[in-house]
Formats: C-alpha cells, structure tokens, sequence
C-alpha cells in the first residue's frame, strides 16, 4: 500500500501544493521508504544549493532525513526537526489502517530561534561563509511554533 492507492496523483499535488504555500517550504511525499515521487514549490537559494550538491546533500540531508524517518517509524506522529545545516524540516506521516504508508515531509526554512550552521554550510558546499550569509537571507523564517497547528492540521486531515 501507497499513498498512491489512496489518493490520485494529482489530488496529492493539489495537496502538496497547498501545504507547501502555507508552510513557505518545499513540500514533497514519499512512501514509507523515503522515495520521493512529487515535490511542490521552489526551494530557496540556500536550500537548492545544497540539495544540488551530492556531498551536501549526504552529509547535511540525509543524516536528519533517516533520523525523522526512524522518529515518524516508532512514533507515527508528526515530527519537526532541524537539519545539520539548522534549516527546519519537518514530517508528516501517512497512515493506513495504523501503519506507515508514506509520508509528507518540507524544509529549507530557516528557524527564527536557532542559527543555522554557515561555516559547516561553507564547508560541504565550497564556497565562501560570506556567500553562505548571502544565501541564507534569502530564506524566509519561521518557528516551530508557527508551523506545529498547521503540521497537526494536516496530519488529522490525511489520517482521519
């Protein structure tokens, strides 16, 4: 079972859509192992830089991905998180018949209370820290506390 046997494609962009500009992020989903089939809205400079970069992408992504899906695995909750980079991602897990089929899951936000890592961000990317900086005010802010009711929302709205 997928989240495809549930929904028609296009209602699930219709959905990843809406989410994704409520929640100023790129929203994507995936089944319960982590492919990820549809993705909607533009990511923003710092986060399309380092999803561009497969060494990046390993070690700022893929460390925080497996870590939220193991959390989402055991919990079937809705988790939030912060990326090694220290941009917000969060997870929205799909269920059916109480079990994980997939999920929906954003980032690239940066986070109003915690600083997201530019010498790291420099580092993995090879570029200047200074041009990291310049990247990261191009991402727009946002707060754990702002995007939980909309999360909770979402995820009753795919599960009940």
């Amino acid at each position: 079972m997928t989240p495809f046997d549930l929904k028609t494609r296009k209602e699930w962009e219709e959905i990843l859509e809406r989410f994704a500009q409520e929640i100023h992020m790129t929203a994507c989903i995936s089944d319960d192992r982590g492919s990820q089939p549809i993705c909607r809205f533009d990511r923003y400079p710092l986060c399309a830089a380092i999803r561009n970069n497969k060494q990046a992408t390993t070690s700022i992504c893929s460390q925080s991905n497996s870590v939220m899906l193991a959390e989402v695995k055991k919990t079937l909750k809705p988790t939030i998180y912060f990326c090694e980079a220290g941009l917000i991602r969060l997870v929205v897990p799909i269920l059916f018949e109480s079990k994980l089929i997939g999920q929906i899951f954003a980032c690239g936000l940066s986070s109003k209370k915690e600083k997201a890592d530019s010498f790291l961000i420099a580092k993995e990317l090879n570029i200047s820290e200074e041009k990291v900086l310049a990247l990261m005010q191009s991402s727009p802010f946002g707060s754990e506390e702002e995007l939980l009711p909309i999360v909770e929302r979402l995820f009753t709205e795919l599960n009940s």
